[in-house]
């Protein structure tokens, strides 16, 4: 996967090619997916909400795509962008004091919806951060799909990490 062929076939979509836009779908859907699922709470309607939309907005603007970064940071921005615009309906749609149902569950299950629920805690700029840097993106790549320096997405990282196994520990306690 190198930026050049994902700036070729970009460019190839633009000039008709619908077949190009399948590859870059191909390079790109699982990786977009599990982030979006991550930024919205596990939720895999709404992670396949995003991305489709995301991928409908790619279609719409990709004529206008100037190269000022790499297609995939591109493609990354979009996604975190419609995450965000999903969530806050979501938050908008949720009727206040709705309590949780509770179910019991193996004891796996269990600290893996704990897991996620400290994750869906922490502060949006703390989680999106954190969702990037574990799909296996570079600090650098990080940084530009979140327009932020380097220090500052360290932080986060940090900062969230440190939330989580505070959090995490006080829920085993």
């Amino acid at each position: 996967m190198q930026p050049d062929d994902d700036l070729a076939l970009l460019r190839c979509f633009v000039k008709g090619d619908s077949a190009a836009l399948g590859e870059l779908a191909g390079r790109y859907e699982r990786a977009l997916l599990g982030l979006a699922r991550g930024l919205l709470g596990g939720s895999h309607a709404l992670a396949e909400e995003a991305v489709q939309d995301a991928w409908v907005r790619v279609i719409a603007s990709s004529a206008m795509f100037e190269a000022r970064c790499e297609v995939r940071t591109w493609l990354y921005r979009i996604v975190i962008n419609r995450c965000r615009d999903l969530a806050r309906k979501s938050r908008r749609e949720m009727p206040h004091g709705q309590p949780r149902a509770s179910v019991p569950l193996p004891e796996s299950e269990e600290f893996d919806m704990r897991v996620r629920e400290a994750v869906r805690n922490l502060p949006i700029d703390q989680r999106e951060a954190l969702m990037l840097s574990m799909h296996g993106l570079s600090d650098s790549l990080c940084a530009e799909v979140l327009d932020i320096p380097a220090g500052t997405l360290k932080s986060r990282i940090r900062a969230a990490r440190t939330t989580l196994r505070r959090t995490l520990s006080e829920a085993r306690a």
